[in-house]
């Protein structure tokens, strides 16, 4: 039997001064903060191509591979800062799936304030969530989120969803192809203390945009079309990387738990 979404977890649309107010006291002053001094001062983060996101205006879309549960948390600051600074707007949706984050009450608010936006495993494509999502960026948002729906478990990258190019056709918005390196080694799969003094790597590339794409029919094929180009986007960051800093390869080591439930944060995309 499939979930039940609570649509009570989607964050307005259209905030009131209250909603802002709370949203900007919990990201900007409590977790931009204290993930900065994590990434930058208890780790050390390299960014190449920050350049690429200081003309685009929303909305847009950031997708990037996957490969830990709280990438979101651990990017988020390094990425959308100053701008997130600027106004409700810059900062960015995120899309965690149901099962995984909404079990306690006190978590499922705090990801409502800080503009996620739930999906269900299973409930494919047109899903309510996914409609949201769509209509949150029609609306002038920014989102971030993984086209391959799940965490790496071979260090790889892997075929991207094909809904993802759903998300970008409806919402006509470019996508900024981003890869990184290192979260793996800060928070294994299966680990549940964050772990210091490692090295993360970050290449984000130019924007792409769908023009062409956009004059095909809104079916399955189109969305295909558009999903393999943002993977090939990823993967042109992930050469560039490799070029500028030397290879490094992505280790994951699976906990025997994590190895038998592998796709439990797959999103239905």
């Amino acid at each position: 039997m499939l979930e039940v979404l609570n649509e009570k977890h989607f964050p307005p649309l259209s905030p009131d001064w209250g909603h802002r107010t709370i949203s900007n006291i919990l990201i900007n002053g409590l977790v931009l903060p204290s993930m900065t001094v994590f990434m930058h001062f208890l780790n050390r983060t390299r960014v190449l191509g920050r350049e690429n996101l200081s003309h685009i205006e929303p909305p847009w879309i950031l997708m990037s591979n996957h490969i830990t549960l709280l990438d979101d948390l651990f990017l988020g600051p390094t990425i959308f800062y100053p701008k997130c600074l600027k106004h409700y707007r810059y900062i960015p949706y995120h899309a965690p799936e149901q099962r995984n984050f909404y079990k306690k009450p006190l978590i499922a608010w705090f990801l409502r304030q800080t503009k996620s936006i739930p999906l269900i495993r299973g409930k494919g494509v047109y899903q309510e969530g996914v409609n949201k999502i769509i209509e949150a960026v029609k609306s002038g948002g920014i989102l971030h989120i993984y086209p391959e729906g799940t965490r790496t478990r071979t260090g790889d990258l892997g075929p991207a969803k094909g809904g993802i190019g759903r998300i970008v056709y409806e919402s006509g918005a470019p996508v900024i192809p981003m890869y990184h390196q290192g979260l793996e080694r800060i928070l294994p799969i299966g680990a549940g203390i964050p772990r210091f003094g490692r090295e993360i790597r970050v290449a984000i590339g130019e924007p792409l945009h769908f023009d062409e794409e956009l004059t095909l029919p809104n079916i399955p094929a189109t969305w295909k079309r558009i999903a393999e180009r943002i993977m090939q986007g990823i993967a042109e960051q992930k050469l560039r990387m490799e070029t500028t800093w030397g290879p490094r390869q992505i280790v994951v080591k699976l906990p025997r738990k994590a190895r038998s439930q592998a796709q439990v944060d797959s999103l239905p995309l």
